[in-house]
């Protein structure tokens, strides 16, 4: 995770920056989606201050390349923030095999990030490189969407996670066919750790699907209120 890097505050919440996914200052608005203005993009994952134009759905999780071997107290420090905060996700958190933490301490600390999803009835952004057998294995039985960010695979291996009921969040770095490929209810755009503003990326896939930015963005904030 590329932390957010926000001018010094006496919140007590910013001593951990390294386990959340976005600046806690979003995470206490009320929001009402359906009463959301559509000039708003919905940006489901980002690393970066959100643009003027855009809404970031905020998620904390503890990410398997920052998994240090006390996890457990960070843990603790998620779930007190998914108490005090009604909106916020789970993630993103998964498994990743290239990295170089322990794949026992990665399998850890997710597992106890799924039975926080469970608990709280919260969305699970997933970070997933080559670790997708576990992670099919992990889903079976959970009742909470979870969320594939950053999706670069092929149309191939998107069928195969939309028969396990995925949400697929894509971003810059794409497969065009796997996005065009892509159910308009099932999909979410974001921009990650890229700086440019997710209009241009909404364009870029309107575009693609012949659509206009306006109706995309407008499916897009009802693929989220489906999630809540």
């Amino acid at each position: 995770m590329i932390p957010f890097q926000k001018p010094s505050t006496s919140n007590p919440i910013h001593q951990f920056p390294h386990i959340f996914h976005f600046p806690f200052y979003i995470l206490h608005l009320t929001l009402s989606i359906v009463h959301f203005p559509l000039s708003i993009y919905l940006n489901f994952h980002t690393h970066t201050a959100p643009h003027e134009d855009e809404y970031a759905q905020p998620s904390a999780g503890l990410h398997p390349w920052h998994l240090k071997e006390d996890w457990p107290s960070e843990l603790a420090i998620l779930e007190n923030r998914l108490q005090e905060n009604p909106t916020l996700f789970v993630g993103e958190c998964g498994l990743d095999r290239l990295c170089d933490t322990p794949y026992d301490r990665q399998q850890a600390a997710f597992e106890a990030q799924i039975t926080l999803s469970e608990r709280y009835e919260r969305p699970l952004v997933l970070h997933c490189v080559k670790s997708l057998d576990d992670v099919l294995r992990l889903k079976h039985g959970t009742r909470q969407p979870w969320i594939w960010h950053g999706f670069r695979g092929k149309p191939q291996q998107l069928r195969q996670l939309l028969q396990h009921d995925f949400y697929i969040s894509f971003g810059f770095r794409h497969n065009p066919e796997s996005l065009k490929a892509c159910p308009l209810n099932r999909l979410f755009l974001e921009t990650d750790d890229d700086p440019r503003p997710i209009a241009s990326l909404y364009s870029t896939v309107a575009q693609l699907l012949s659509i206009t930015p306006e109706n995309l963005n407008a499916q897009l904030w009802k693929n989220l209120h489906q999630l809540r």
